[in-house]
């Protein structure tokens, strides 16, 4: 038997001699780890041969051996996914900005000065609940090991999954999403029937997905 060190939990397990050389999950905290080959294989003997680098070292990406680290985080769009309700709200700002500014205090249209006032601060409290609520709610984590969707922002509830275990990450997009270049993400995984982590609304979802794909056995 080979014995292993986890690099994330750093507690030791067994692998059996046939999977050096490959990848297994630690048993204790689920991390990915590589086995080393056999000391006097051949595997070990056998010098690298040009263009056999593992996919993120060619897209120039952290390997998915050694300490995790985090590549990108990803928060929902607002203006690029609700083009138009980005306009109303800018639009009933600068309304009530108009009123609030253009009513004269002494004139017949004075009272306008109110509604004015009414209007500016509904739409700041309606831009300050959409960006808590639909951007920074949700966010996506991309590290050299897994996916991780957190929800919350004082308490999170996350969920995640491993690279070498993604089965199927789908994309959802309409005529007007692929034009502004959003869309939906749904990452499901081999162990699960359904989709584990879903998250709308997400800029460049193809290029989220691209960089998945580098991270997993295919």
């Amino acid at each position: 038997m080979i014995r292993i060190e986890c690099d994330n939990c750093e507690r030791t397990f067994d692998a059996r001699p046939e999977d050096a050389g490959g990848k297994m999950p630690c048993p204790f905290c689920g991390d990915v780890n590589r086995i080393p080959a056999r000391a006097g294989s051949e595997a070990a003997k056998a010098k690298p041969v040009p263009g056999s680098e593992p996919k993120p070292a060619k897209a120039d990406l952290p390997p998915d051996s050694g300490p995790e680290r985090d590549i990108c985080v990803v928060h929902p769009a607002m203006f690029r996914a609700h083009p138009f309700r980005y306009l109303a709200l800018v639009g009933l700002f600068l309304v009530g900005l108009i009123l609030a500014v253009g009513a004269g205090g002494e004139s017949i249209w004075g009272w306008l000065r109110w509604p004015g006032i009414l209007m500016i601060l509904g739409a700041i409290a309606w831009w300050v609940v959409w960006f808590v609520f639909a951007h920074l709610w949700v966010k996506l984590t991309i590290s050299n090991k897994r996916t991780v969707r957190h929800e919350g922002i004082i308490r999170r509830n996350t969920s995640e999954v491993l690279h070498d275990h993604v089965r199927n990450v789908e994309i959802r997009q309409s005529f007007w999403q692929r034009l502004l270049k959003v869309g939906y993400v749904g990452i499901s995984s081999s162990g699960q029937d359904g989709i584990e982590i879903e998250v709308r609304d997400i800029p460049r979802p193809y290029e989220l997905k691209a960089l998945i794909d580098e991270y997993r056995d295919m």
